[in-house]
């Protein structure tokens, strides 16, 4: 139920949206999705629109304790952008942090000190706990943070049904799943990278079981958001395809341990529902073999300059791949940037 004390904020968002704007955003997007616009070609966008209200600052700690809280802070995002010039999609999520795969196989909430306001994390199971999880049952949908995610995911279904502006202009995006290997890294600690080589039987198994949960956590967000089905937003974008995963953890592993440990993971997960992946720091030394999985729509990385981006470029937008750089413009010579997009902080 949509409170008092949301409601003017609410309403205040759905006043502010210009429907002219979010058309020719979304018309640009879709097209982007389908291969079909250069990066050149981005919209003029909305026009700044400030607000009347005096929206709070809510700090990730009360958010995270407090359903209320959390839209006001997802929704003040979407007031900032409003309040601006810019060309982004206006997005909200369940913002519960990096640990939500973890938090169901029963790693325990890490709350960030209060004045660092950073999400929250998670604190290890390690190997011994870890093992014990391969013969146990699949976790229930709604355990660890998933409950607390999909109360405030219905909330964000009430007010999208409730407000026709928002409902079509603001994307819900799909909670933060990480990846199978993000994941087991978080629940293993970073002695993981060993067991790769003493373990190998167990590690499959696990990530196995993750991916299980994973698509377990889609096909229940996709039918709380159908209208999300074919379309991954992320990072104030969007790409086709349902599923948004992390590699972060790739950045460690060999192209030997990348092609058996993660490409057969997130390639069936991509194939099975199209999507983009994200990895930060450096990974030209697997570009290639991420950019062969089946399904992959696009990739997204934010620290070009750890790369050797010639090598990058060659194996994703010469190729039609879509690349999306979370960095300010760079002048690229000798690619086709008809299918790289920048997105710097609005």
């Amino acid at each position: 139920m949509i409170s008092d004390l949301l409601k003017p904020f609410l309403d205040d968002i759905e006043e502010r949206i210009d429907v002219h704007a979010e058309d020719e955003i979304l018309t640009y997007i879709s097209a982007w999705s389908r291969h079909e616009a250069g990066s050149q070609d981005r919209p003029r966008g909305r026009m700044a629109s400030p607000s009347r209200l005096d929206w709070p600052n809510i700090n990730i700690n009360d958010a995270i304790a407090d359903d209320e809280k959390m839209l006001l802070s997802e929704f003040g995002r979407v007031n900032q952008r409003l309040s601006i010039d810019g060309s982004f999609p206006l997005r909200v999520r369940s913002n519960f942090g990096v640990g939500n795969v973890a938090s169901a196989f029963g790693a325990e909430l890490f709350v960030m000190p209060r004045e660092s306001n950073t999400l929250p994390n998670v604190t290890k199971l390690g190997e011994e706990k870890c093992i014990e999880l391969i013969d146990q049952p699949l976790p229930d949908k709604y355990a660890g943070n998933f409950a607390d995610i999909y109360r405030v995911g219905s909330l964000f279904r009430e007010i999208a049904d409730t407000y026709p502006k928002i409902g079509k202009y603001v994307h819900v995006e799909q909670p933060d799943l990480q990846g199978p290997m993000d994941n087991l890294e978080l629940l293993w600690g970073s002695e993981l990278f060993y067991a790769l080589y003493d373990l190998p039987d167990e590690i499959h198994a696990l990530l196995e079981k993750i991916s299980a949960f994973i698509r377990l956590q889609i096909n229940g967000w996709l039918a709380l958001f159908p209208e999300n089905r074919g379309r991954s937003n992320y990072f104030r974008y969007a790409e086709s395809g349902s599923l948004v995963l992390r590699d972060d953890s790739a950045m460690n592993l060999s192209p030997k341990f990348f092609s058996e440990y993660i490409a057969p993971y997130d390639g069936g997960l991509l194939k099975e529902y199209g999507g983009i992946v994200h990895f930060c720091g450096r990974g030209d030394h697997f570009i290639e073999l991420l950019a062969d999985l089946e399904g992959l729509k696009g990739i997204n990385m934010s620290q070009p300059h750890l790369n050797d981006m010639d090598k990058v470029f060659s194996a994703t937008i010469d190729r039609g791949i879509h690349l999306s750089l979370s960095v300010d413009p760079f002048e690229v010579r000798g690619h086709d940037t008809a299918n790289l997009v920048f997105l710097p902080r609005e």
